[in-house]
């Protein structure tokens, strides 16, 4: 049996962190398009491969879409809202002061193709954290970002469904471990 000896690996698993401070520097393009080339070799089912790829840059940009997603999320009813509304009231910018922001589209309406999308998103995640760079998931401007207008403003084609958006950047701190529960297995 193989056992898993890629120290790379097993570093970006165990230590890879949801980064929210970054530090102003952009991120250059080329290196985007190298981690989203990497993300696309995520496992994809009946190889559909079903996603795309929005790039939002600029922090005042995001700093005002912030400040937008929050609105109509505080709007909202539901658990989400519920629950973001004593953390977006405190006037945090959902984006933690990031300068982009990379959303993963499903492009497609096969049951799967938000699992995908899902599936992309960590892959990127990971090479972001094996490439230096801290991440992100931004699960509050979810709905925002499935807008009709939002979509129509970004360029998303109305079609897909935004499933993953992740800010990225140069961490300006390294968060600790907040330690995971021991797994529940069940041997059936």
């Amino acid at each position: 049996m193989n056992t898993l000896t890629s120290t790379n690996l097993l570093n970006a698993i165990y230590d890879r962190r949801a980064v929210r401070k970054y530090t102003k520097d952009p991120i250059e393009r080329a290196v985007l398009e190298r981690l989203i080339e990497i993300a696309t070799h995520a496992p994809s089912a009946m190889n559909l491969q079903s996603w795309a790829f929005a790039i939002v840059q600029g922090e005042d940009r995001l700093r005002g879409y912030s400040e937008r997603a929050k609105t109509h999320l505080l709007q909202g009813t539901g658990a989400l809202a519920d629950h973001a509304r004593g953390l977006l009231e405190q006037h945090v910018n959902i984006f933690h002061d990031a300068s982009t922001l990379l959303i993963v589209c499903a492009t497609g309406e096969e049951e799967q193709a938000q699992e995908d999308c899902c599936l992309a998103a960590q892959t990127f995640m990971l090479a972001a954290f094996g490439a230096g760079y801290g991440t992100c998931p931004i699960g509050f401007s979810r709905p925002w970002l499935r807008l009709t207008e939002t979509k129509r403003e970004l360029g998303i084609p109305q079609d897909f469904v935004p499933v993953f958006p992740v800010v990225i950047g140069i961490a300006a701190e390294r968060p600790e471990s907040h330690g995971r529960e021991p797994a529940r297995i069940m041997w059936c």
